[in-house]
């Protein structure tokens, strides 16, 4: 088993040329404990259904989690960020950095010895600033929608992850009175997960969690249990 997940970290980690997704991972606060941390997310690639193109987005969040139960914490995330996006055949928009922040909750389902399983839930809603084309202005939301499980071993100094997640983000788009959406392409909606937490003292650790498949993105959290 150790060799198992030793391997795939490395491979994941050093081969695919991404390194994060924000899925937190398998470590969950105790009932009545806080987590608290600061959270660097961006995506470098996600394609929109109908050949419509593709987006990118950089996001900053203060996250908190809280335990309400041993097995079951509640996560929110409050920051800023902003959207790319490149329709097939037409000029690129860029919308700059504006409030975000994401919602989210996780319960491990398995904890036996150092195995540990959860299954989580999280959204992110990025609001960016206007941009206007022209004389035509345009509006934009960013929505990413996921669901992941996740299994991982402890090796004491470090504990590597993988997993599993669906997937969807959706572009609502307001060009002058025009509103639309656009969600991601429907055949790249399962990714494949692979994280490791890093303690560096007894409270505090970072995150480090790598996604494919459905989307490029990468994330990079430092965090503290109170």
């Amino acid at each position: 088993m150790r060799k198992v997940f030793l391997a795939a970290l490395l491979i994941f980690l050093f081969i695919s040329p991404l390194y994060a997704a924000p899925c937190y991972g398998t470590k969950l606060p105790g009932k009545n404990k806080i987590f608290m941390g600061l959270q660097s997310h961006a995506i470098f690639k996600r394609h929109l259904e109908d050949n419509f193109g593709k987006l990118r987005s950089a996001q900053y969040f203060f996250l908190l989690s809280y335990g309400v139960f041993d097995r079951f914490s509640i996560d929110l995330k409050v920051g800023l960020g902003n959207i790319k996006v490149r329709p097939l055949g037409g000029d690129d928009v860029d919308y700059d950095i504006n409030f975000a922040g994401g919602y989210g909750f996780r319960l491990k389902f398995f904890d036996r010895e150092r195995i540990k399983a959860v299954f989580g839930f999280q959204h992110i809603s990025v609001h960016p600033k206007s941009t206007h084309l022209g004389i035509v202005k345009n509006k934009a939301i960013l929505d990413d929608w996921q669901a992941s499980i996740l299994a991982s071993y402890d090796f004491k100094k470090f504990t590597p992850y993988l997993g599993t997640r669906w997937s969807r983000v959706d572009y609502i788009h307001t060009q002058g009175d025009n509103r639309g959406r656009r969600m991601s392409d429907s055949s790249k909606d399962i990714g494949l997960i692979v994280g490791v937490d890093l303690p560096f003292t007894k409270k505090a650790w970072i995150n480090l969690e790598g996604n494919f498949f459905d989307s490029t993105a990468a994330a990079f959290s430092v965090n503290y249990v109170f």
